[in-house]
């Protein structure tokens, strides 16, 4: 059958008793990728003491899959590599867990860092005036502060309005596009992106959503007017931010 080489894959907060079925079919998965060789490369089981996953190559292959860990070991792998790597440290994390990758020899061939790695900054909250757009989809509650929900495409903002703002809102509710002005609290997450905490709505407007081209064609009747067949795609523009020219 000629040389196989093995490689073990280990998760220090688990056992093969405590790690999910589910979860060890992710991380199974992502250590395939890792590794390479896919149609050569098999799954031989989960060895005890933590949660280790031991995987074996064909002969064929094993040159291959020691190239490719080198490669990765030293920062310059494949980009399929690179993404199971960030991927498997990422599961890691989220487990709080480490992970290392042995060579059959026992060496250590790469490092997880997984749950100690430093952790991206938080920023906030902010509290800072603010403008959303939305269809009202709810209004409830006889508070003070009354809930009410914005729909913005697949967006949902929950905001809160005074009972009597409320009641002239819930007069909208899954009808014309509003815009609504008040006070929003903000947090930066670890990401880079802004999440919404809470929006306390001052006040809103009713937006004209009238289809583009209907605005054209009344325009158009318009005694007078001088709108060419352009004129759709020339507002476009505009709309955007765009120069007609």
């Amino acid at each position: 059958m000629g040389n196989v080489l093995e490689h073990r894959f280990r998760i220090d907060v688990f056992t093969p008793e405590t790690l999910p079925m589910e979860r060890l079919a992710e991380y199974m998965a992502r250590f395939a990728k890792l590794l390479g060789e896919e149609e050569r490369v098999h799954f031989v089981s989960v060895e005890r003491g933590s949660a280790v996953l031991v995987a074996r190559a064909d002969a064929q292959a094993a040159p291959n899959v020691e190239r490719r860990l080198l490669a990765l070991r030293h920062g310059d792998g494949d980009p399929d590599a690179q993404k199971a790597f960030e991927e498997l440290d990422n599961m890691l994390a989220t487990d709080n867990a480490i992970g290392q990758l042995f060579a059959s020899n026992g060496a250590e061939v790469i490092a997880f860092p997984g749950r100690t790695r430093p952790k991206p900054l938080e920023f906030g909250p902010f509290r800072e005036d603010a403008v959303l757009e939305g269809v009202v989809i709810r209004v409830g509650g006889k508070d003070d502060s009354v809930p009410v929900w914005l729909k913005d495409g697949v967006s949902i903002h929950k905001c809160t309005a005074s009972l009597g703002l409320s009641k002239l809102l819930s007069q909208h509710y899954c009808g014309s596009l509003l815009r609504v002005r008040g006070s929003g609290r903000w947090m930066r997450e670890a990401s880079g992106t802004w999440r919404m905490l809470a929006f306390d709505i001052k006040d809103f407007e009713t937006l004209d959503d009238t289809p583009l081209a209907k605005v054209v064609r009344q325009l158009q009747s318009v005694e007078g007017a001088d709108w060419g067949e352009d004129s759709a795609t020339d507002l476009m523009k505009l709309r955007n931010g765009g120069d007609p020219n």
